[in-house]
Order: structure tokens, then sequence, then C-alpha cells
């Protein structure tokens, strides 16, 4: 295979990188003519940038529309080219009809982001029933995430309460009373039994409860949210933050009530609304209906459970507060890796992102920190009971 017009278009984009922009137009035109849709596509596309760079916006406009007409797997590129320079222009209706051909030709993650901006021109221009339609297509394009870690967090809790229930010695499980099993006794977070090197407590109290009526309140909350926050940030990173969460009421435990066993797995599902709360307020998201309707009442079930924590007797105020601190904390370091944003569908003329997305390094960075702070936590409250 000639390797000669990849090579060219290289040089070409190079030359269009460095600003050269005069050299980038000698060195890309005659690839216009190359009979490979795919190199005359990208050839024209390249082409459009640099002349959109030298304010000649009918001559970038017409290079995008050639890069259309070429076929190949830029041309929805070309498309979506051509309907920015006619959003620019104001021709909003033409923008319509050239965004509707880019997204006919567009790979499918790219298709909810092009509905999306369909949906607003069609809004803008008074076609509020088709725009609401755009924006139902634009959201449900990642309305669906099947929510695996949610599930098997699920499964490993009600598995550990029915075992703990049946080595209790009762044979069965208590609805409303207290006591548990051996698990709940060896798993328990507690502060004098962490500082005599018990450190597996801090995580396992999140899955032991004690009671039927404990562990459906929070089984179902997590089945409730789980799913969102783990769309949002994908499996890897929902766990880290479901164990963090755990960990951090488990901290504020040890610290401020270490004489107090506490268990359940309300601390992380607290930083899970923690979470969702700073990012629903911070953050554009483009989740399906359901989704949105969960997250706009996050803010108001986390008041209502934070009153309940503080009027009833005997829940765990630091388990709760200590995780819901800890889900907030992510929040605010990390916007979601797995969702896309309104802000984040915005691309330059050559179709480029505008906004970069946070790398994996400083990603991992920021889960870093908040595990090192829960570390920190833990040595002091140790060293209080030594």
């Amino acid at each position: 295979m000639d390797q000669t017009p990849q090579l060219r278009l290289a040089e070409g984009q190079r030359l269009l990188d460095a600003g050269d922009l005069a050299a980038a137009l000698d060195a890309l035109t005659p690839l216009t003519a190359d009979a490979d849709p795919e190199v005359g596509g990208r050839a024209w596309l390249a082409i459009g940038s640099a002349r959109y760079r030298l304010d000649d916006e009918p001559g970038a406009l017409d290079a995008w529309q050639q890069a259309a007409d070429a076929g190949g797997s830029t041309a929805w590129l070309g498309w979506k080219s051509v309907a920015e320079q006619h959003v620019r222009d104001g021709n909003l209706a033409e923008a319509v009809e050239a965004y509707r051909e880019a997204d006919r030709r567009a790979p499918p993650g790219e298709r909810g982001a092009i509905a999306n901006r369909i949906a607003w021109l069609l809004k803008e221009t008074g076609h509020d029933f088709a725009s609401r339609r755009q924006f139902n297509r634009a959201r449900g394009a990642y309305a669906t995430y099947p929510a695996y870690v949610t599930w098997g967090l699920v499964a490993i809790n009600v598995a550990v309460f029915l075992i703990d229930s049946l080595l209790g010695g009762s044979g069965g499980f208590s609805f409303l009373g207290g006591g548990g099993g051996p698990l709940l006794e060896a798993g328990a977070v507690y502060g004098p039994a962490v500082a005599d090197g018990e450190w597996w407590r801090i995580l396992t109290s999140a899955f032991l409860h004690l009671n039927a009526l404990h562990i459906l309140f929070n089984m179902y909350a997590l089945w409730l949210f789980g799913p969102i926050v783990e769309q949002m940030y994908g499996h890897i990173e929902y766990l880290a933050t479901y164990l963090l969460c755990a960990a951090g009421g488990s901290v504020l435990t040890i610290l401020a009530a270490p004489d107090v066993p506490a268990a359940g797995a309300s601390g992380a599902i607290f930083g899970l609304f923690g979470l969702a709360f700073v990012v629903s307020r911070r953050r554009r998201l483009l989740l399906g209906p359901q989704a949105r309707a969960i997250l706009s009442q996050v803010g108001s079930l986390l008041v209502l459970n934070l009153v309940i924590t503080f009027t009833f007797p005997g829940i765990s105020w630091t388990g709760h507060v200590g995780g819901l601190l800890a889900g907030a904390a992510i929040g605010l370091l990390l916007p979601p890796a797995n969702v896309p944003t309104m802000g984040a569908m915005w691309r330059a003329a050559d179709g480029s992102l505008l906004m970069t997305r946070m790398s994996p390094i400083l990603r991992a960075s920021a889960y870093l920190a908040v595990t090192a702070l829960l570390v920190a936590g833990t040595y002091v409250a140790v060293q209080r009971l030594a």
C-alpha cells in the first residue's frame, strides 16, 4: 500500500498545527484530488481549518462541504464543521440539516452529543416539540449502563448478612432486633480493636448489618443511587469511590466516637449521596430521564437523611458524615469519567475537543490523596487510643 499520501497528510497537519497555514494549504491541496475518499476527505477537513484560521470563513465552509461530500470515515466531521459554521453565520435551519447529516454518519458514541446540539437549535428556532424529542434522544444515548459493581455489592452484603444470621445461632435473622452474629462481632468498626491491629474493620464494617430492616434500607438506597454513580465514573472508579466512602465513615467513627461499635453500608451510601449532589450541581451531565429525575432529588433526600441521622438514637452519625465528606471531596476533585457533560461536547473547527479529559494519572492521584487523608486520620485515632 502506498504510504505517500498518508505521509503528506501528516506533513500538512504538522504545518497546520505549527501555524504555517500557507505551507499547509500548499501541501494539502494536491491531496484533495486523491481517489481515496479517506485521503481527500481528511485533506479537505484540514484545509477548512486552515482557511478558517485565515479568516476566510466562506472558503472554510466550502472546504468542509467538500470533506462532507467526499465520503469516508471523516464525512461526519465535515458535516459537523459545516453545521458549526452555519451556526456562526446565523443560518440555524441550515445548521440543523447539516447536523442531521452528521448524525447519520457519526460513530455511535458521538450521536448523543450531536442530537443534543440539534435539540438546542430546534429550541432556538421555536420547534419545541421536536426539541424535546431530540433532548430525550440525546439523553437516551447514555441511559443504559450495566451496574455490575452495584449488583455485586448488593449480593455480597445480602450474602454476608444471611451467613452471619445463620452463624448467630438462631437459625434465622431478626427483622428489627439487633445483635448480629460472629461476623458482625469480628468486623464492626470499633476504635480499640482497630488500635489493636484489626485494620480490616475499617472496610468490613461496611458489609455488615444489625438486622433485616437495616440492610433493607441500605440496599434499597444502594440499588437506587449506585447505578447512577457507577455510570458516571465507570466500574473501577465507582468501586474505589464506594470503598473510600466506607472507609471515610469508619475513620470519622474511630476519631469522634471510638468506643461505640458501628456497622452498615450507610457510610458508603452517604458518600454516594455527597458525590452525586456535588457533581449534579457542578456539571451539566447527559444522562437518561430516570437518572436525571433521581439526581434532582438527591439534595432533599440528603437533608432528610441527615435529619434522621441526628434525630433518632442508635444511628452512627460519624459513619454517615464521614462517608458524606469523602464522597463530596471526590466529587469536587474529579469530574465524571464515563458520562459526557455539556462543556465537554464542543469541538474546534477541525473536530478536536476544546476541553480534554483529565489524565488517568491525575485521576489516580486524586484517589490516592483521599486515601492518604484517611490513612492519616486513622493514624491519629490509633495514637489517641494507644
